[in-house]
């Protein structure tokens, strides 16, 4: 048997325990380690960069959890930082590798995306109910498709990527598709799926009831300022706020705003009852 089938069965023994005993934290605490040990495993295997696996910061006691989303040409390394903090904050922070690619090398869809990151959530809010979700980018895009799935106590959503700033580049893309989507959609390649995603981000009429932090900056070069109008539109709970950040550009975990953000990623998780204030 493969180390990825031993930990398949490890993560099926774990969840029969839990059925016999769901108040039992350390088999929850245990369950969360293995799923990621599984995909920590799998980007070794892969030789990915350190820095670019899968992490997991768990805390030793009961916590809520926080599960993070990394951008569409991203890696973890972009939201270390402020898995670093949240962690610091008393939060277990998991941040999964998502990857463009299947087992076999072939391109996935941004629906497998979805899939994945919703398989990880289901295992989070099995170790907390407790949970924030925090996407940067196309993350923050797969996070508004998450709620879908399951209910999620509170979303955070970092230069979602739902409207594109459109220079040369990005208006060859809207006329190639517009003149020829089968072939747009047949040599975009990863390019096409994003675009298809954030589409169905902008087109969606479903509001979104569940408490939403959403930034975004103004310099930020990748995405137009009109998703932030089309999220306003959707979000209906009276604790969701949409800020428009002065400066930061588009990776806001890592621009000159990520202290500003990671704050107001704590201070919203504070209003949500996810963290205990500090002493």
């Amino acid at each position: 048997m493969t180390w990825h089938g031993q930990i398949n069965r490890t993560i099926w023994e774990i969840r029969q325990l839990i059925e016999k005993r769901p108040k039992d934290f350390k088999l929850r605490r245990e369950l969360l380690r293995t799923h990621f040990l599984q995909r920590f495993e799998y980007d070794r295997s892969l030789h990915i960069p350190r820095d670019d696996r899968s992490f997991l910061f768990l805390q030793e006691g009961r916590a809520s959890a926080c599960l993070l989303l990394h951008g569409a040409n991203g890696t973890p390394a972009e939201m270390r930082d402020l898995g670093n903090y949240l962690y610091s904050k008393g939060l277990t922070v998991f941040c999964p590798r998502l990857s463009r690619f299947d087992m076999k090398g072939q391109l996935v869809s941004w629906e497998s995306w979805v899939t994945m990151a919703a398989e990880t959530l289901n295992t989070t809010v099995d170790y907390s109910q407790k949970t924030l979700v925090v996407g940067l980018s196309f993350g923050a895009t797969i996070t508004l498709t998450l709620d879908e799935v399951r209910a999620i106590p509170a979303l955070v959503l970092l230069a979602p990527a739902v409207a594109p700033r459109l220079g040369l580049k990005g208006y060859l893309y809207a006329v190639a598709r517009k003149l020829t989507p089968t072939l747009f959609y047949r040599f975009a390649g990863w390019n096409a799926e994003i675009v298809k995603a954030m589409e169905e981000a902008r087109n969606s009429s479903r509001t979104i009831d569940t408490p939403t932090l959403v930034l975004q900056a103004r310099d930020d070069r990748v995405l137009s300022t009109k998703g932030l109008k089309v999220l306003r539109r959707r979000l209906t709970h009276s604790d969701s706020e949409v800020v428009l950040l002065p400066y930061g550009t588009h990776a806001l975990t890592r621009g000159k705003a990520k202290e500003e953000v990671f704050e107001r990623v704590y201070k919203f998780a504070l209003k949500q009852k996810l963290i205990s204030p500090e002493d």
